[in-house]
């Protein structure tokens, strides 16, 4: 199976490339954003197969008034559990025989089990495209009205076990947030803008050419930008005198616009009640650090080509054309955080929450996380300053993601609360005679 796009549908196609019409209009109606888009296709790729191995046919079934059987759903769960080009690899009989409840380990012990919270996000895909497929195609077909309302009861108990088949998953869990302490964080900060020399080189170890240009996309990533909005940034959305930076969706300046361009998030999506478009107050030294990127190096790489190839983006290539990969962005963050662990700036130390490792994890939402608990830490964690970190860091309105960081705050500061009470009775305690001592009336 492959996923095209033509003149705004998105397909999903067999081998023989016919259209798997269902499962396209889903596709094209319910996604605009290409990244999530292709996530969803992948899991109606995984729910075709499960279909054409178990012989489900949706309509035949809507006829009897039934939706997947309770064992169908068990055997799913077990499927989204493998990786996609093993189960397009396997024969009908193969699947059937490995979703089997009696192969004996459980799903996700299996060799080569993507994560829980992979299968799951599988999982909730399949649980809206059958939502989808009862309101569009079983329901306005179905004459009887006893018929539509057993049907959609089928529809919504088969949408709730898929939905809550996988516990155990700790993605949501406060502690989960992969954000540096804040004294570790300003450090990073400050090497980045005070020694960029040390941090982005080469692999000869000289000064990367384009020294400027990544750190100051490091420190917008430091103001909490998304790795994808980085290279969405066009130089017109940086306002220098008022120190704004304009942050809204540009995929329309591209020539050319693919799953692996960087693009905002939600940017383009017209069923999401997004606040991913909004404009924020950089930090001076931010700010600084744009500026000299633009004056330095921005200019120099376009004065070298006779044409303009910018499409008016801030962060350029070599070529002096926008960032056109993700990856490229991802590569930067990758050696900006090679350099931070071989300079020490990394060690875990005595952090409670990392006593496993020596060092911290680094990527480019690392810088996004520990942007978020530093704004707790400055602003509190009360409801004016969680709603306002909605719209600093492009959250939906109902979004719970400031109330995560609110909780790993307030466990931070009761913890640090708990070793100031605890050195304070060791202190109390020594000033005193020892117990065995007092007890014989010394």
């Amino acid at each position: 199976m492959k996923l095209v796009l033509a003149r705004g549908n998105c397909l999903l196609l067999r081998d023989d490339d016919s259209i798997i019409y269902p499962l396209s209009k889903f596709l094209t109606d319910r996604f605009s954003n290409a990244h999530t888009r292709e996530l969803a296709a992948q899991s109606l790729r995984i729910f075709y197969r499960f279909c054409c191995a178990y012989r489900v046919e949706l309509v035949q079934l809507a006829v009897e008034g039934r939706c997947l059987s309770y064992e169908h759903t068990r055997r799913l769960v077990r499927l989204c559990f493998r990786p996609l080009p093993e189960i397009e690899a396997l024969s009908d009989k193969k699947i059937v025989l490995l979703t089997s409840s009696h192969t004996g380990k459980p799903p996700h012990d299996m060799p080569q089990a993507v994560e829980p919270n992979t299968a799951d996000k599988r999982l909730n895909h399949i649980s809206s495209f059958l939502n989808f497929f009862c309101d569009v195609f079983i329901e306005p077909n179905t004459l009887a009205s006893t018929m539509r309302a057993q049907v959609k009861q089928e529809y919504q108990r088969v949408s709730q076990q898929l939905t809550t088949s996988i516990a155990g998953t700790k993605q949501g869990h406060h502690h989960n947030i992969k954000s540096l302490p804040s004294d570790k964080f300003l450090t990073i900060i400050r090497a980045i803008f005070v020694r960029p020399e040390e941090l982005f080189v080469c692999q000869s170890g000289e000064i990367s050419r384009s020294i400027l240009r990544d750190r100051a996309m490091a420190l917008l990533a430091c103001e909490g930008l998304r790795p994808g909005t980085l290279g969405n940034v066009v130089r017109s959305d940086f306002r220098p005198e008022s120190r704004h930076l304009v942050i809204k969706d540009n995929r329309a300046k591209r020539a050319q616009c693919t799953t692996n361009t960087p693009v905002l998030k939600l940017g383009s999506s017209t069923l999401v009640n997004s606040a991913s478009e909004t404009m924020i107050v950089l930090w001076p030294f931010t700010t600084a650090a744009v500026q000299d990127y633009i004056t330095g190096e921005r200019d120099a790489v376009q004065s070298k080509h006779l044409q303009n190839r910018s499409n008016g983006f801030l962060f350029l290539n070599e070529k002096g054309e926008p960032i056109k990969h993700r990856a490229s962005i991802t590569e930067l963050f990758n050696r900006l955080g090679k350099r931070l662990r071989q300079l020490g700036l990394l060690d875990v130390g005595n952090d409670p929450y990392f006593e496993k490792q020596r060092q911290y994890d680094f990527y480019g939402y690392v810088l996004r996380h520990s942007s978020a608990s530093l704004f707790l830490e400055y602003k509190g964690t009360d409801e004016r300053a969680l709603d306002s970190m909605k719209v600093r860091f492009g959250w939906t309105t109902n979004s719970k993601q400031p109330e995560r960081y609110a909780a790993r705050a307030l466990s931070d500061h009761a913890n640090v609360d708990l070793m100031k009470f605890s050195a304070e009775l060791v202190f109390e305690a020594s000033a005193k005679l020892p117990i065995k001592e007092r007890r014989n009336g010394i």
